[in-house]
């Protein structure tokens, strides 16, 4: 475009604007001109940053042991987070509203970047430079040149030497350790674990507890978190050690101890035991250190690695796998991880699941998925981890896997709780073993009575103890179950009962008895009790407790049948009377909370039993004639019945050792007055006087009228043979005695036994009708606990 020359002195104005506004135009037509292609180029950059900021996150989590970020890290992190919101909303959005190409047009998603469009639309504008759009665009062309530079020099700065810290290796080397959030227990068991590094006086602490709870993952995080030392404690060197379990040999555990310490500490050379020993404890005698061991062994000495009591700035944790550690191994301290708790497994489940809407609509399903968990912070992430994305249908299905422990070992998020189950009992005895898989004859979580329990292992023959004596059957069943508490395979949940742990019940279910074939254990609780006829033909024990709608065939085949456990089903009103026909060699059968007012004549087939159980059939008038019969029984349980007058079918029990009944109101007489409990009563002296292997007599008094003293002082004086009484408190007329004496073997025999008794741990609710197991804030402070507490 030419200009003509100008007339005059304000046509020579008018023609200087002229000129300058056309060199402006040109000027911002250029800038429109070269604003799609380098919107393209900063799109590019944008891109680029995304991509290298995941490769640097990804190179920090490889180095993770030898490398944490720095405040670089941060701050790099803010000025991306920052850059990408400028982009989309300073750059993206308002070239877009500017070229007429709204969000979401042409079917592009709101956050994706058209720049192929763009370019486009842009070019309509190339030669309107009478639209203030035109001069919009413009700007925003210098506003994107100006940005890719911020962009660039952010790439430049995003590297792994920028951002990260190299970690001193003579300080702390991290572990990978899962975060504690999510477990404020946990969280409070480090925190607990710090303030006794900071006990000058504290140089030996145990953390034990169940496996797969979580003992690692808290000495991992505390070895991470002594990177920065709390105030008040000062480290040279932080030490990790796993301990070898592929070893078996003393000298060879210590020798590879020995190796993973020098290389940490950096000294080679050392070729013997001795000097190794030698030059470990030269090392770290003047140094502040920690060693960590994630598992021990009571066979090692810490004193033959080269770590000695002598070093007075050394401390060591000792995470302990072997429960023999804890007995053998002297320490200061020693810390319990417990499980998680309801609730923090529930927010642990929720993190990983990581989806605030499927946890929702899943709330119930989780929770009752998460109950049967058993609070393992490991199994808890597994399951979620496989839960993830996943539909309704696969939440419930696993759900009822988990509450009918249907296949539910085989899962391989169980893996762990299957191995460590093993180790533990592949270390006892057969017979401890047969008596972990019996304690699965008890529904999940079921608090079973210790005495009971071990009633049925006697029964069984899985006790060793010499001769007949109940108090030396309990003291021997006392051992086995401190040891298996000691493995972590029971739990005591108060002092008269104890528990499976939910997971061992699991793996214990498919466990084969040791010496048995697979498949001669049935348990079916809380889920219908039903089983085929192939199945009551091979079974050796059959668990229906508080199952739904049991079904009773009429006359199963069941000639290896031991142990048969129909309690607590109040709807289960008949049995036939041949179904006990072929059960000859059963030895526990427990009945109790049954809805029967009588009992099948074919239990005086039963010729093999040692312990009946029949306490709170509130319905049960009377025994069958028949159980004269039942030569070998030692334990019969009529409590809480309406059985208020021995039997003199009884006195044919001549092995007896304990019996459990009531007096007072029963069939024989709804309303007993003075003179009829006084019957009752001397009728109990004749017929309890002929057995003369009774070492437990329990007898609980109901008296509605008069007073109760007088009874129990007769009680008391006709069974002055029982050295050792005890009587719990009267609570509305109801008062339980406990009368113990010591077994005397006949003349001529060949078994003694000392003079002291084992006190039974069973409970009774004097108040209740129907007795059920008690919490631990349940039980009463009295001494020696009563027995017959049945499940």
């Amino acid at each position: 475009m030419s200009v003509p020359p100008p007339v005059g002195q304000a046509v020579a104005a008018a023609h200087d604007d002229a000129k300058g506004f056309i060199l402006y135009a040109k000027h911002a037509r250029r800038h429109v001109i070269d604003l799609p292609h380098n919107f393209e180029i900063l799109n590019n950059r944008v891109v680029s940053l995304c991509s290298s900021w995941k490769v640097l996150n990804d190179d920090i989590n490889r180095q993770s042991v030898t490398r944490q970020k720095n405040d670089n890290y941060e701050a790099c992190l803010k000025e991306k987070d920052r850059i990408l919101k400028h982009y989309q909303e300073r750059i993206v959005n308002r070239y877009k509203k500017l070229v007429g190409l709204e969000s979401g047009a042409n079917g592009e998603a709101g956050n994706q970047i058209p720049v192929g469009e763009l370019s486009a639309a842009s070019k309509r504008w190339n030669n309107k430079f009478y639209i203030r759009t035109f001069y919009r665009l413009a700007r925003l062309d210098k506003n994107v040149r100006k940005f890719m530079t911020e962009v660039t020099e952010l790439e430049i700065k995003i590297t792994l030497e920028h951002v990260t810290s190299r970690v001193n290796p003579e300080i702390v080397l991290r572990q990978s350790a899962k975060e504690l959030t999510h477990a404020p227990s946990h969280q409070a068991v480090l925190d607990s674990l710090v303030v006794c590094l900071c006990d000058a006086d504290c140089k030996r602490i145990i953390i034990h507890g169940e496996p797969q709870v979580g003992k690692t993952n808290i000495l991992r995080n505390l070895n991470n978190r002594l990177v920065q030392c709390p105030p008040g404690l000062e480290l040279d060197c932080v030490i990790w050690v796993t301990f070898p379990t592929r070893l078996s040999e003393p000298e060879d555990i210590t020798t590879d101890i020995q190796d993973k310490i020098l290389q940490r500490l950096d000294l080679a050379g050392q070729n013997s035991g001795s000097g190794k020993k030698e030059a470990i404890s030269r090392a770290l005698c003047e140094k502040s250190y920690l060693l960590l061991f994630d598992g021990f062994s009571p066979s090692i000495e810490l004193e033959d690695i080269g770590i000695s009591e002598e070093h007075e700035h050394g401390k060591v944790i000792i995470e302990a796998k072997d429960p023999y550690l804890l007995k053998n191994f002297k320490c200061h301290k020693k810390i319990e991880l417990e499980k998680l708790s309801p609730q923090d497994s529930r927010i642990l489940f929720d993190k990983i699941i990581a989806d605030e809407k499927l946890c929702e609509e899943n709330r119930d399903l989780g929770d009752m998925i998460v109950e049967e968990l058993g609070g393992l912070p490991g199994v808890i992430i597994s399951i979620a981890r496989s839960l993830k994305c996943e539909q309704e249908d696969c939440w419930e299905g696993l759900n009822q896997r988990l509450k009918a422990d249907v296949n539910v070992i085989d899962l391989p998020e169980l893996g762990g709780v299957k191995l460590a189950f093993h180790i533990a009992y592949d270390n006892l005895k057969e017979n401890d073993r047969k008596c972990v898989l019996y304690a699965a004859l008890f529904p999940k979580v079921f608090p079973i009575p210790i005495d009971i329990l071990v009633e049925c292992w006697k029964a069984e023959g899985f006790l060793w103890c010499p001769g007949s004596s109940f108090a030396a059957a309990r003291s021997e069943g006392r051992t086995v179950l401190n040891e298996l508490t000691m493995h972590h395979l029971l739990q005591k949940c108060s002092k008269r009962h104890a528990k499976m742990p939910i997971n061992c019940r699991r793996v214990a279910l498919e466990t084969p008895f040791p010496g048995e074939e697979r498949e001669t254990s049935f348990v079916k609780s809380g889920v219908p009790g039903h089983l085929e006829e192939a199945e009551w033909k091979k079974a050796r024990r059959v668990s229906l407790m508080q199952s739904k709608s049991v079904k009773l065939p009429v006359n199963p085949e069941s000639k290896r049948m031991s142990t048969l456990f129909l309690l607590l089903n109040p709807e289960l009103e008949i049995i036939q009377d041949s179904f006990f026909r072929n059960m000859k060699t059963l030895r526990v059968l427990a009945l109790n909370s049954l809805g029967m007012k009588l009992l099948p004549t074919c239990l005086s087939s039963l010729t093999a039993l040692q312990s009946l159980y029949l306490n709170n059939c509130g319905k049960l008038q009377q025994l069958p004639p028949g159980i004269r019969k039942l030569k070998k029984l030692e334990v019969l349980d009529i409590r809480g019945t309406l059985i208020r007058c021995l039997p003199e079918e009884i006195r044919s029990l001549v092995n007896l050792i304990c019996l459990r009944f009531s007096l007072g109101p029963g069939a024989c007489n709804p309303s007993p007055d003075r003179d009829s409990l006084e019957r009752q009563t001397s009728e109990t002296f004749s017929t309890a006087k002929h057995l003369n292997k009774l070492e437990e007599l329990t007898i609980v008094l109901e008296i509605n009228n008069g007073s109760i003293d007088h009874f129990v002082n007769r009680i008391k004086a006709g069974f002055s043979k029982f050295e050792n009484v005890t009587q719990f408190e009267n609570v509305n007329n109801r008062i339980e005695l406990l009368l113990q004496r010591q077994y005397q073997p006949p003349r001529g025999g060949d078994v003694n036994f000392s003079n002291s008794t084992v006190p039974v741990t069973h409970g009774h609710d004097a108040t209740a009708g129907i007795e059920w197991p008690r919490s631990d804030n349940e039980v009463s402070d009295c001494h020696i606990c009563i027995p017959g507490r049945c499940c």
